[in-house]
């Protein structure tokens, strides 16, 4: 992942990624090595989790810089951060479509968006638009078809927003967990 992210740097920013922020999703599994991996290639970082605990745990492991209570907060951090010519990252407990979404509704635009939400696995990898973490585990007893397609609908709505935040500018990359595939 810090290759990766040094790649970006060097393709993008002329190998400068200090004051640049990535926006991601996903804290669990390997997306949990993207916080420490942008800080340590120069970049600062905005990374939403649906799941507190793992949020929490970066913090606890030292991946993750600080948790934010808000879209605000985070986006302050991040503007303090690059003030004081540091990268910083930031963890927020948040659903990737709702906040990708929003990101492009405020007009606010990241250098570099990436995804690493289990959306390989849309019955139990990715959170529905919507939905609690409790009403998820009991749908996929209910009606495991019905988590399926509103989880591929808020990837959907996800990988739009990622376009959107393309077409303005950021560079956007696809990190492998199919969400494009599954988005269609």
């Amino acid at each position: 992942t810090y290759e990766t992210f040094g790649a970006v740097a060097k393709q993008h920013f002329n190998g400068d990624a200090l004051g640049k922020w990535v926006l991601t999703g996903g804290l669990g599994g390997m997306g949990g090595a993207q916080p420490l991996a942008a800080t340590m290639a120069g970049f600062s970082m905005l990374a939403c989790d649906v799941d507190e605990s793992r949020i929490d745990f970066r913090l606890r492991t030292q991946y993750l810089d600080v948790k934010a209570s808000s879209l605000d907060d985070a986006l302050a951090k991040l503007a303090d951060a690059k003030e004081q010519g540091r990268a910083i990252s930031v963890g927020l407990l948040a659903n990737a479509a709702d906040l990708y979404t929003e990101l492009v509704e405020r007009g606010i635009t990241p250098d570099v968006v990436t995804d690493q939400t289990s959306a390989h696995d849309p019955l139990n990898g990715y959170l529905p638009q919507g939905w609690s973490m409790a009403q998820a585990a009991s749908m996929r007893e209910q009606d495991s078809a019905e988590v399926v397609k509103a989880a591929k609908q808020s990837m959907a709505v996800q990988v739009r927003a990622m376009l959107t935040m393309q077409q303005r500018g950021a560079a956007v990359l696809d990190y492998g967990n199919n969400i494009r595939q599954m988005a269609k």
